[in-house]
């Protein structure tokens, strides 16, 4: 199978990396098909040299952050339309539900959690869409959680090297580690924040 991935050009390499989550949250593809499959491969062919890790990096990460504003986009224009449809259904009341318990708060962290279960990451963009979530708050956690998230995902497959068998374990622990990191940057902007809004100004 490895003889036939790196045969693969690196930019049409990239070029999946980048497509796959960006299809997930804009077309719903995400539900069926998990966008960290392309991203576990990329990180694979960087451990053998195929293609640069930083790029394989910075293709998920885009794609993550792109995929996901377009979902919110979709989900603010026609969410409900789409929730009551036909694709709404197919999907399945318990997956929107659970989804919806992602966004129980409307905060910068619920987003960046909800990018790492796979359908939550794919539901999740189109609900807070539809709840007309400030854009702005949602693409801080969008563009946050994108990135630990795709950073996860690429070292996991970097790390598993060719142990094929290995991966999704290697990617458990990372994911965990980033998610830990990220949760502690969260902390951290909070504390500054309140800091500031302690500080006597001075007119």
């Amino acid at each position: 199978m490895f003889d036939l991935l790196a045969g693969v050009p690196p930019a049409v390499v990239l070029a999946v990396v980048f497509a796959l989550p960006a299809l997930e949250a804009s077309t719903l593809i995400g539900v069926f098909v998990p966008g960290e499959t392309a991203i576990l491969v990329g990180g694979v062919l960087a451990w053998h040299g195929r293609v640069s890790l930083s790029s394989v990096l910075a293709a998920a990460a885009l794609g993550a952050i792109v995929g996901d504003s377009v979902g919110y986009w979709v989900g603010s224009r026609w969410g409900n339309r789409i929730i009551a449809g036909r694709i709404g259904r197919v999907i399945g009341e318990r997956r929107w539900a659970r989804a919806r318990r992602h966004l129980a708060r409307k905060g910068l962290w619920t987003v960046v959690v909800g990018r790492f279960p796979p359908v939550a990451r794919t539901l999740v963009p189109v609900l807070a869409g539809s709840a007309h979530m400030p854009y702005r708050r949602f693409l801080a956690g969008n563009a946050l959680g994108g990135v630990v998230w795709a950073s996860a995902s690429a070292l996991a497959g970097y790390l598993a090297g060719d142990a094929w068998q290995r991966v999704e374990r290697v990617q458990q622990v990372v994911g965990v580690i980033a998610l830990a990191i990220a949760a502690a940057a969260v902390v951290l902007l909070r504390l500054r924040s309140r800091r500031r809004d302690r500080l006597p100004r001075h007119v």
